[in-house]
């Protein structure tokens, strides 16, 4: 019996490895345009040789690099993470500060010019309608 359900858990851990393989191959395919992907993602333009020398190559890009060279990436999300969020986060307040008050402003600036056009044109119409 133990021998069994040993047999389904490895058919089990197969199938799922299948399918992943499947659904990475599918996701490669429908980013395949997407060439600067390379660059950002690791392992994306990766071939299916990841070998000793997979870094080394004339062509090689970042995410190779990177791939070849673990601590590397994970000193780097270590150092970039809180820096680059507590940057975004202090950049956004004043951005949407500035940004409501320069859309009020336009705002303002379209009512206004509409009112001193409305006024010029009925000013124009009584200085015509009086000759």
């Amino acid at each position: 019996m133990r021998a069994v359900r040993k047999e389904l858990l490895l058919l089990r851990a197969e199938v799922e490895r299948a399918e992943f393989v499947q659904a990475r191959a599918d996701l490669h395919r429908k980013f395949a345009n997407l060439s600067w992907l390379k660059l950002l993602v690791p392992g994306f333009g990766l071939g299916r040789s990841r070998g000793k020398g997979a870094g080394r190559r004339a062509d090689g890009s970042i995410a190779e690099w990177v791939f070849s060279h673990p601590l590397v990436s994970s000193l780097a999300s270590l150092v970039l993470t809180k820096p680059l969020r507590a940057t975004v986060a202090a950049g956004a307040k004043p951005l949407l500060k500035w940004g409501a008050l320069g859309a009020a402003a336009w705002a303002g600036l379209r009512a206004w010019s509409q009112y001193s056009r409305k006024q010029r044109d009925h000013a124009q119409d009584e200085t015509s309608d009086e000759e």
